[in-house]
């Protein structure tokens, strides 16, 4: 069963199988809420891709003219 992160208290209306989730569950009626606006959220940094700068541009129409149709 998921918990409240703030009180402890168990949360009924949340399925279990969130339970892998990277995500604090908080009660409605959590004594120790504090609310958070969406807009002062910080992300992860997106991941570079490896090796993307180590390979040669393909010319798409050098392949086309290879292949028969």
């Amino acid at each position: 069963m998921i918990t409240c992160s703030s009180c402890g208290k168990p949360i009924e209306k949340v399925p279990n199988w969130l339970q892998g989730t990277k995500a604090d569950f908080v009660c409605n009626n959590c004594p120790n809420r504090q609310t958070k606006n969406i807009a002062f959220v910080t992300l992860d940094p997106v991941v570079p891709v490896v090796g993307a700068d180590d390979e040669e541009p393909v010319d798409l129409d050098e392949i086309a003219d290879d292949v028969d149709l």
